[in-house]
């Protein structure tokens, strides 16, 4: 079994990661709404939660060029 980490770059990434949106908004008991809501990157927390869900194979990014999004 191979432990593979990710930064995010993108929602996509998250999206990719657990198999779309409807498994994101699953995972993390939200709508699809919210997650489409989300923009191009998830909010600074929701990465904290995405990574903690994924066993730590999705990182955090550490780019604060990122601005955060408040839409979950």
């Amino acid at each position: 079994l191979e432990f593979r980490r990710v930064l995010f770059r993108s929602t996509q990434d998250a999206v990719d990661f657990f198999g779309g949106v409807t498994s994101v908004a699953s995972v993390l008991g939200l709508t699809r709404g919210a997650v489409y809501k989300w923009g191009e990157y998830p909010p600074n927390e929701t990465q904290y939660k995405l990574m903690v869900l994924s066993g730590g194979r999705l990182a955090v990014t550490n780019d604060t060029t990122i601005k955060e999004n408040k839409n979950d």
